[in-house]
């Protein structure tokens, strides 16, 4: 049996955890080790479920960067983002690199699987493992030089783009220096991995679709557990929503919910119950928790979220069009990709205040929009059955299987 060490570093919440629990069940169930070494472990037993028990799991509280480093302009590249997380200071940047090496001679994995955990890969150059990577394409990079910044939107001059890959470059290969491990030419290669696995679609790859050898496994099925979906009662339209409670606009967002004339099922996370109740109204109900996704798909007629790449490709496998909301640039740039298929509406903050009603009857009233929804669900449903989680499992056994000999 193999060891296997699955590695999460930087982001937020279930949606890298979740992926993460998907590919370790199937590895779990054949027998095999499974450590996995997260950011925030408090979001482990609602993506693990009844396997957190399984004596072949174990969990490690993964070494992060706490500092909050101000002055600092939104990040446009992916050098940008590794500022944010250490890569900017290389004598501090050592530490978590060891705390990395200090997990690898514990563990002794035979397989790296990360998520976003650049550190944890600076740490693994030069050890006796395969290394892998799993993400929907804001975190893999394509290997150019220099990386393309991702705000595509604004004007991002060059010369920075370049003075940011040489700096985060110059901060990795000091690391590397003193662990006396061959430097890298380039900053992609720090991301290079035996395997990338690209959980998505070539059409919503957030850096648009790539070169004919880049390979897309599709993205994970959304695990069907979670609460009946249960619509108030009556014949107007079925809306969903799956909403964040710290998203800037909820307030306004749940008021137009309340009163607009569709029956709205809502679950909105960390929202507090004075809210519940003020905006809970004969037309908006507020599940107490998470529902099932499945039955959602059989019975909305348009989908609210704040652009997780999870419930959107959920929502288009099923045919159903999506109004985006994104908190931040990665559900941005992910929300301009599915827009740009017609199956769905972006609207930033400052539209969902202002235009969310107006966007929501557009979308239930053109038929342009379902339309697209299901030529694009039509489109992919020869990978609808396929279990994309086993079949990336079973791809880490045999990454593990070349380790041994």
């Amino acid at each position: 049996m193999a060891k296997f060490l699955f590695a999460w570093e930087l982001g937020g919440g279930l949606g890298h955890t979740l992926p993460l629990s998907q590919i370790a069940r199937p590895l779990l169930f054949e027998g095999h080790e499974v450590h996995v070494a997260l950011r925030d472990l408090s979001t482990a037993p609602a993506a693990f479920g009844a396997a957190i028990d399984h004596p072949g799991l174990h969990l490690w509280q993964a070494p992060v960067w706490l500092a909050a480093l101000r002055g600092l302009p939104e990040s446009a590249t992916y050098a940008e983002l590794l500022f944010r997380a250490g890569f900017l200071d290389p004598q501090r940047l050592r530490g978590l690199v060891r705390g990395w090496r200090s997990l690898f001679r514990a563990i002794k994995p035979q397989v790296l699987l990360v998520d976003h955990a650049p550190t944890a890969l600076l740490a693994a150059r030069g050890q006796a493992m395969r290394t892998a990577s799993i993400g929907t394409g804001f975190f893999l990079p394509p290997r150019t030089h220099p990386m393309p910044p991702f705000r595509e939107w604004e004007t991002i001059d060059p010369a920075r783009v370049r003075a940011a890959e040489e700096k985060a470059l110059a901060t990795s290969n000091a690391v590397l220096a003193e662990l006396r491990e061959a430097p890298l030419t380039r900053l992609h290669e720090l991301v290079a991995v035996d395997e990338p696995f690209l959980l998505t679609w070539p059409e919503l790859d957030h850096y648009g679709a790539r070169t004919a050898e880049a390979r897309y496994w599709g993205p994970l099925s959304s695990p069907a557990q979670g609460v009946d979906a249960v619509w108030a009662d009556g014949d107007l339209p079925c809306v969903f929503a799956y909403l964040k409670g710290e998203y800037a606009a909820i307030e306004a967002v749940l008021g137009v919910l309340a009163e607009a004339p569709f029956r709205t099922l809502a679950y909105v996370s960390s929202l507090a119950p004075t809210m519940v109740a003020r905006y809970g109204s004969k037309r908006l109900r507020l599940s107490p928790a998470p529902v099932n996704m499945a039955q959602v798909c059989e019975q909305a007629e348009v989908v609210i979220c704040n652009a997780g790449s999870g419930t959107v490709t959920t929502v288009l496998h099923a045919g159903v069009p999506v109004v985006m909301l994104p908190m931040h640039a990665e559900q941005l740039l992910f929300s301009r990709r599915v827009e740009a298929t017609g199956a769905g509406i972006l609207l930033t903050e400052t539209d969902a205040r202002k235009s969310l009603r107006i966007a929501l009857r557009r979308i239930l009233v053109e038929p342009g929009y379902r339309q697209r929804a299901r030529a694009f669900a039509a489109a992919h449903a020869a990978d609808a059955g396929e279990d994309v989680a086993a079949a990336v499992a079973a791809r880490c056994v045999a990454l593990a299987a070349q380790t041994t000999g």
